[in-house]
């Protein structure tokens, strides 16, 4: 009784609503889209109405559907698109029949052929208005669309509305507004009809006969829209052949019948292989490529982070890794078609890796099992060459809008993380999405727009435009609101990184910025040889050899590393940053060694020096010959501080040889290589002419300035890579102390820097202290006495000093 009670109480309301729904006088002024969606959540209702066992009310509602039809709505597409005007009037008939005899498979068939004919309708109507320039009647149909299923790792390349809005601005012509609406659209319902192809899979498989009709008939309507350029693209022959396939699907789903739908099933994956509605442009197809490498390389690496000793350690990982692999068969989805004209074999193979990168992730996600690092690097590591070798040269040029494709969906990782509360997670996406820029988008950008990369950088980092950086907010635990005013800046900035590019730059900005890119990192370098050579120019010129073979060695492997990267710069990419970090940590920990022989060696060995006769000796004796230790710490010391700075510029270098010419950057090469010439031959004139002890006190605050330096830069470098935690200072500090001073607002660099200051100075005072140290006085001397114990002739006591001598001079000379 009670469940009859709920039936009539439920009826009534929907008879209710069924009468509400009469049109009202005003029902022609109602817009397309809310007519549109009307009509479908009337045809809902009457579904509804059929579970409930109320066949009148359902077909009430029908009625109210095509009443509603009935008017401004019908007449547009009547005129702009009539084969969708005649499946709408022909899905509200099979409702009306479905609703009459208590079908309601046959209602939710009819409303999944509805939903696809009204934005049939509506994609033939926005089309004829951008066509005929009118902007706001297409700006007004748009509003009855689908969209491709938002991902993280998947986005359509252009926006209908952004098409719509520029002609309307007259900004741009029809002919390029309808392309760009077209290419939107096409795109989209490609992407759903993908969608409800699966749902009616699943359907299917659960034995969900009402879903299974509904999402099938949606999938034969959507099909109807994207059939003409399927003609145009493979025949009239083949478009029969794929129309009957989805014929056959939809009738198979509405019977249930399994073995039908599968065969029909099959039948429309082999007509839609390769197949793309909305071909891309060339830079689109560039585009896309980079992302699908970009993908098939990033999947092993967060496998690598979520498993170890075969089992799943941090499931987020298994997470991200699956999302990279699925936004890697959204990229080679978009570009099978045109890959399989190049090369068919090579196109299967790399879809049957990422089949078998699927079910590696999707198995360690499940439970089912963890396949070993090696496998699923080695299936990642195979899908990329063979990518390599089938996508074509001029795909390849160029790629560094996917770079900022990558950036933007890290951070979008970042955001939902930073409003999940996980902070660690969003620390994690902040650093790989600024991995993504440093050795991405920032080699070419500092050749064409540095003031982008300041921006950029501080965004990310510490903070820039009165905003704190992304760094300190997800440090001290900022709300996302506050991370997302950031993020809206570091958009605009990359936005304009982009654009830089885009653009390109002229060979005397190119020769400029390369100048300055060898005369920063250059002067480093010439500060640390200049000022130790320097010192060593007075007494200890055996030291300035092994260090000028040190540097010309490290020039030779810059140049080197140069010709490397010709061919391997992806390599130096992926692995820069941590070699820097580690060329760094080398170069601190000899000149640091360095530093505490400079002060101990010639602060104290050189005072001393001035109250031996055996000076040179003594030097000598330091210097330990040819292949000593304090020989080979200066050779280290030369190569590692020239090696250093020459790896960084070498990447740069590289970067700007690719998008300029090899000529220009050489022009700006020379013109910072003269400048540190210059620059060093002023400092060792400069100190040259210094009294001595002065010049020691100068090369001593260089030495130090430059080590600081050093260690500032190293410290952030690590932080970079995530060696190094990140504890910001809230303090405001121009960008240009991090590239000339290596000062960041960082715990850890600050103390980092201090520490290496407060071992320089203690290294002073340790050897002020040493030559200060009072010296024992020798014992008073006895008259020499003879083995008798009578006293000496003088004769005798000449002859025992003598020997005296000798023996002291002998054991010095030991």
């Amino acid at each position: 009784m009670p469940v009859a009670i709920r039936r009539l109480a439920l009826g009534a309301a929907l008879a209710a609503v069924a009468l509400a729904a009469v049109p009202p006088a005003h029902a022609e002024a109602r817009p397309a889209w809310q007519a549109a969606q009307r009509i479908q959540d009337l045809v809902f209702e009457a579904q509804t109405a059929l579970l409930l066992d109320e066949s009148r009310s359902a077909l009430r509602l029908v009625d109210r559907a095509a009443a509603e039809y009935r008017g401004p709505l019908a007449s547009w597409l009547r005129r702009d698109a009539p084969e969708a005007h005649r499946s709408v009037k022909a899905a509200l008939a099979a409702a009306a029949r479905a609703a009459r005899g208590r079908d309601e498979l046959g209602v939710a068939a009819a409303r999944g052929r509805l939903r696809a004919a009204l934005l049939r309708g509506s994609y033939g109507v926005t089309v004829a208005a951008v066509r005929a320039g009118n902007a706001e009647r297409a700006a007004a149909w748009l509003l009855l669309r689908d969209f491709r299923k938002a991902t993280r790792y998947t986005r359509p390349g252009v926006d209908a509305t952004v098409a719509v809005r520029e002609l309307a601005r007259g900004s741009s012509r029809p002919r390029e507004a309808l392309l760009g609406v077209r290419k939107d659209l096409l795109d989209a319902y490609q992407a759903r009809l993908s969608d409800h192809l699966a749902a009616a899979d699943n359907a299917a498989e659960r034995g969900f006969r009402a879903s299974w009709g509904q999402t099938a008939a949606t999938a034969f309507g959507l099909w109807r829209i994207l059939g003409t350029e399927y003609a145009r693209s493979r025949g009239v022959a083949a478009r029969r052949q794929a129309d009957s396939a989805f014929a056959r699907l939809e009738r198979t789903a509405r019977a249930g019948d399994s073995k039908g739908f599968a065969a029909a099933r099959e039948d429309v994956e082999r007509a839609l292989d390769g197949f793309t509605a909305a071909p891309f442009t060339a830079e689109e197809q560039a585009r896309r490529a980079g992302q699908l490498l970009r993908f098939v390389e990033l999947v092993p690496v967060d496998y690598d982070h979520g498993t170890d000793d075969g089992r799943v350690t941090i499931p987020f990982e298994i997470q991200e890794s699956i999302a990279f692999r699925e936004g890697a068969a959204s990229a080679f989805s978009d570009l099978e078609g045109e890959l399989a004209r190049r090369d068919p074999r090579a196109t299967a193979r790399v879809g049957r890796l990422l089949d078998r990168l699927r079910a590696y992730t999707e198995n360690a996600r499940d439970g089912k099992g963890v396949a070993s690092q090696d496998a699923i690097e080695a299936a990642s590591e195979e899908a990329h060459d063979t990518l390599e070798g089938v996508i074509p040269e001029e795909w390849k040029e160029d790629d560094t809008q996917s770079d900022f494709d990558l950036i933007s969906l890290t951070l979008d990782r970042m955001e939902a993380a930073v409003g999940a509360g996980e902070y660690q997670q969003a620390e994690q996406a902040r650093l790989e999405a600024y991995a993504f820029f440093e050795f991405g988008p920032e080699l070419s950008l500092r050749s064409i727009a540095p003031d982008v990369v300041g921006r950029v950088e501080g965004l990310v980092w510490f903070g820039a435009e009165g905003r704190d950086g992304l760094a300190k907010l997800i440090a001290q635990h900022r709300p996302r609101r506050d991370v997302h005013e950031t993020r809206l800046a570091l958009d605009d900035a990359l936005g304009d990184g982009a654009g830089a590019l885009g653009d390109g730059a002229s060979d005397a900005t190119v020769v400029t910025n390369a100048a300055v890119i060898v005369f920063r990192e250059g002067l480093e370098a010439v500060l640390i040889l200049a000022a130790v050579m320097a010192s060593l120019s007075r007494g200890a010129t055996a030291q300035r050899r092994p260090m000028l073979l040190g540097a010309l060695l490290a020039l030779l492997a810059s140049v080197v590393t140069f010709i490397l990267a010709q061919t391997v710069l992806t390599e130096l990419a992926r692995y820069g940053e941590k070699l820097e970090a580690i060329v760094g940590l080398v170069a601190i920990g000899i000149l640091m060694l360095v530093l505490n022989w400079f002060f101990h060696r010639i602060y104290w060995t050189g005072h001393i020096s001035k109250f031996h006769k055996r000076r040179r000796r003594l030097l000598k004796v330091a210097g330990g010959g040819l292949i000593s230790a304090q020989v080979l710490g200066f050779v280290l010391l030369g190569f590692s501080t020239v090696y250093r700075e020459g790896f960084e510029t070498v990447l740069f270098l590289q970067a700007l040889e690719l998008n300029s010419g090899g000529l220009v950057v050489l022009e700006g090469v020379l013109l910072g290589g003269i400048a540190v010439l210059a620059v060093a031959v002023a400092t060792f004139v400069l100190e040259r002419k210094l009294p001595y002890k002065k010049m020691l006190i100068v090369t001593g605050v260089l030495l130090t300035v430059v080590l600081a330096i050093m260690v500032g830069k190293t410290v952030r470098t690590m932080q970079g890579v995530g060696w190094v935690p990140i504890t910001p200072i809230d303090i405001d500090l121009p960008y240009w102390t991090g590239i000339w001073l290596g000062i960041f607002p960082t715990v850890e660099t600050v103390l980092a820097q201090l520490g290496s200051v407060v071992f320089v100075i203690g290294s002073y005072v340790l050897a002020e202290r040493l030559k200060h140290r009072p010296r024992r006085r020798p014992a008073p001397e006895r008259a020499p006495v003879a083995t008798n114990g009578q006293p000496l002739s003088v004769g005798e006591r000449h002859g025992a000093a003598e020997h005296a001598r000798v023996e002291h001079a002998a054991r010095a000379d030991r």
